[in-house]
Parts: C-alpha cells; structure tokens; sequence
C-alpha cells in the first residue's frame, strides 16, 4: 500500500532546480509530485473580473506602446523565496539582458492587493507574464533558476513574435 505524506523542501536554486531536486527525490524511492492547493480550486480557474489595476494597467499600457510583453514579479517584503529569487535569478546576467525585452514590473502583494486578487496570486513569488491585451501567457509560481526562466522567456518572446505577425 502506498502511503502520502507532503513536506516542503527547502534548498538553494544557485546549487540546484527543481528538476534536479525531482531527481535526487526519485533517486531515493520516493515520487515527488506538486501537491494540490487546499485553496479552492474554484477561485483558482476564474477568469479575472473588471479593469486591471494599477500599477499592472499601467506597465500594460506601456507594453502595448513598445511592442513588449509584460513580466510581472508579485512579491512580498516578508518573502524568503522573493529574496532568494532577487539575489540570484534576477542577477543573472542573461536573465537581466533577456528581461530589457520586457516591461518588468515588481509588485509588492501587501501594498497591492487589488492587483493581487485580480492575477489571483495565492503564493510569492508569483512571476507571470502578460500580453498587450492584459491576458496572461505564462506563470510560474515559487523560485526558478536563472536558466529555466531565461528559456521559458526566450520562447514566450519567440512564440509571441509569431503571433503578432500572424495577426
């Protein structure tokens, strides 16, 4: 009989990504899987409702007149992973070449709430990525390492690039 039991591991990205973490957990006899939010899965797949607030409406304006997606990183001043994540994903080199072809925004959950609830993020960091039209094309909720998010940006640029041109 298999039996569940959930726990959180806690490690540094600049020494492993969570695919390696997967991997060591396999490697042990274990199956690592994401558990399910306790958060209702209802509030969770609802389409955001009203105007976007500010300061996203703002960063999506600009977005649309430069012709750039938006990258918003929700976080918070009481966040461990938010630090983690400025102190060495968002110092990578490639990752800040690759983010100047972005509007990136930086929101603090606590000072705004309305964007928050609107995005429905429910856990920092929260980094997502939106369209000129405001709707979201990518979210990646916890830490990433610098070469996972450098790829996933590359190819949202790339695939929004065909897009564009197909319209």
């Amino acid at each position: 009989m298999l039996e569940s039991d959930e726990f959180t591991i806690t490690y540094d990205p600049g020494i492993a990504d969570t695919d390696q973490m997967k991997s060591s957990i396999a490697e042990l006899g274990y199956r690592p899987e994401i558990a399910p939010s306790r958060i209702d899965s209802q509030t969770q797949n609802q389409a955001p409702q009203g105007s976007i607030p500010d300061p996203v409406a703002a960063a999506i304006i600009k977005a649309g007149e430069t012709g750039k997606l938006a990258f918003i990183d929700f976080h918070a001043e009481w966040c461990g992973a938010c630090k983690v994540l400025d102190r060495t994903t968002f110092k990578d080199p490639t990752v800040i070449r690759t983010l100047e072809g972005f509007v990136f925004l930086k929101v603090d959950a606590d000072e705004y709430p309305d964007a928050t609830n609107y995005f429905n993020v429910v856990a920092m960091p929260t980094l997502i990525v939106v369209n000129i039209y405001g709707e979201e094309i990518y979210r990646q909720v916890g830490p990433i390492a610098a070469d996972k998010l450098n790829e996933d940006l590359l190819s949202l640029r790339s695939e929004e690039s065909v897009n564009s041109a197909n319209d």
